[in-house]
């Protein structure tokens, strides 16, 4: 497994995985086949992302890609009428009217790609079905419905005319009817050739009775009503009407049965284009959403490391825009071992930590990344302990938790994989948990796992060979110098102004930043027991 849900979740891929907005139901089957390219894939990931770069040009301009929006929104799932004309049922007029429109649907796809030289390759090709288009529109109306036209059968066009004729019959005789009624009797019928008398009108209902153009159907209290008694010219005319009406649903069924036996004839080329159509849907979602969050083409490299040059970690970076802030980019390179990030908290060690897993998942997945640069070696594996691990479930603490998952990692550490632990330990008391956060930097720090782990413990990382980054925090901030701003701001608007997230390389030398305090501070914590815990740092150093 490359990923698993716990590690998917932590990074928040699916809120990536969301952003991939497939406009068909073969983009979506697609969509929710899409698999990492592992270690080994990457001449298949840069020929995947090489798709995507092509089509940027044509996305990146409004109007081609509400074109192509357009038409991709309208092309419905086709797969089940398909099967059934493959398996011998009669298709519904329903049905061929969907595979007509998308018919219709493949050519306006096709014109679009001409009329702009949008490239096509083997997997996006799309192959016009003329025949099909031809029988499904024999009139060659180029409308957007479907009938049995009268050009399917010489028998279908004989019946209907017949149909009109014996309509016409009909309709003058009724009309004859109406038009003697109106003489006779002075009576003007409705449309429906009925005539409503109130019961006082003795005289007329007497001579009713006996008419011979009208008969009787149904009467209230107040009213009694009739309708046109048929002459015998006109039983003969609708009854051969009907009969024309049954021979005409007859030889429907026998075009609709040709018809069907004919998509499931072409039912190869039909899958084909819904392939090709559900593949070009995809890489153009992932076209739309490369220019969306303005990211840049991963270079794909042999060596296993990870370069990010002002990373940004998506759903991050949209939350703090809808409070009106800013993502600091994030800059980090990794290679195989052990890097460390130490900082308070608050300070972005986990917010790091994510961005470097989630873009690398991005990478691994054929994706565009939001960052400046990123240059990556391919993984076999994502592995990540980020957040609360403590299970109800099973009864495990935070801690007990935290070692599962990381046993977990430890089980695949001699693999080429990346490994993301978040304050390790923090779930236990500080002298264990130093120990064993240590003992695990020391064990991963020559395997050929990446690592990068975020601790408090500030001595974890002062390991030969071990890398050890610095969250910047509030370290370059003069607290004094703000005090105005502290008496009259809310402490958390302080800290998203003047926190600053980058990472910077640090040696043992370097002295421990007191963010913590800083954040104390800002957050309102009472001066003199700020001085006390300086006082305690001091003797302590």
């Amino acid at each position: 497994m490359f990923m698993d849900e716990s590690t998917k979740s932590a990074l928040d891929f699916q809120y990536i995985m969301n952003q991939i907005n497939t406009l068909t139901p073969y983009g979506v089957m697609f969509k929710s086949r899409m698999k990492p390219y592992e270690r080994g894939k990457e001449s298949r990931l840069k020929e995947q992302l090489d798709l995507v770069e092509s089509y940027l040009p044509f996305i990146q301009n409004n109007q081609i890609r509400r074109e192509f929006n357009n038409i991709l929104s309208h092309i419905k799932d086709l797969r089940q009428s398909i099967k059934r004309s493959m398996d011998g049922f009669i298709l519904t007029d329903v049905e061929l009217f969907e595979i007509k429109n998308f018919l219709m649907f493949l050519r306006e796809l096709q014109e679009l790609l001409d009329k702009y030289n949008i490239p096509s390759f083997p997997e996006t090709r799309l192959e016009m079905i003329k025949k099909l288009e031809i029988l499904l529109d024999p009139e060659d109306t180029k409308i957007s419905t479907f009938y049995i036209y009268d050009a399917y059968s010489q028998e279908l066009r004989n019946i209907r005319n017949e149909k009109k004729e014996k309509d016409k019959i009909i309709k003058l005789e009724k009309k004859w009817i109406k038009e003697k009624v109106k003489e006779e009797l002075n009576l003007d019928l409705r449309p429906d050739n009925s005539v409503v008398v109130v019961r006082d009108n003795k005289e007329l209902l007497k001579t009713l009775k006996t008419y011979p153009y009208l008969t009787y159907v149904s009467e209230t209290y107040l009213n009694i009503k009739f309708t046109i008694l048929p002459t015998q010219e006109l039983i003969n005319a609708e009854r051969e009407l009907l009969l024309l009406r049954d021979k005409e649903e007859r030889e429907e069924m026998r075009i609709r049965e040709m018809l069907s036996k004919e998509v499931g004839k072409r039912r190869r080329e039909l899958y084909r284009n819904m392939l090709a159509i559900g593949k070009l849907d995809l890489i153009l979602a992932k076209a739309r959403l490369a220019v969306d969050m303005d990211g840049v083409k991963p270079e794909i490299i042999n060596e296993h490391t990870i370069y990010i040059r002002n990373g940004v970690h998506p759903k991050i970076s949209d939350l703090l825009r809808s409070k009106g802030l800013k993502f600091t980019p994030i800059s980090m390179e990794l290679k195989e071992g052990v890097v460390c990030i130490t900082g308070a908290n608050m300070g972005g060690k986990t917010i790091s930590l994510k961005l470097i897993g989630l873009l690398s998942a991005m990478a691994h997945y054929g994706l565009y990344v939001p960052a400046g640069e990123m240059k990556i070696g391919l993984s076999l594996y994502i592995k990540s302990s980020i957040g609360d691990m403590q299970s109800t479930d099973s009864g495990l603490s935070t801690f007990g938790g935290e070692v599962r998952v990381v046993s977990e990692a430890m089980k695949r550490a001699n693999e080429q994989g990346l490994i993301l632990i978040d304050e390790l330990a923090r779930g236990t008391n500080p002298e264990e948990g130093y120990a064993i956060s240590k003992a695990i930097v020391r064990y991963l720090m020559d395997k050929p796992a990446i690592t990068l782990l975020t601790t408090h413990y500030d001595n974890v990382a002062d390991i030969k060979g071990v890398k050890h980054l610095q969250v910047v925090g509030l370290s370059e901030i003069d607290i004094e110098s703000i005090e105005d701003e502290l008496k009259t701001s809310d402490g958390m608007e302080i800290i998203n102004k003047y926190m600053d997230y980058r990472l910077r390389v640090v040696d043992e030398s370097a002295p421990i930043p007191r963010d913590a305090l800083n954040i104390a501070r800002i957050m309102g914590l009472k001066s003199e027991i700020l001085k006390i815990a300086e006082d305690i740092l001091d003797k302590d150093k």
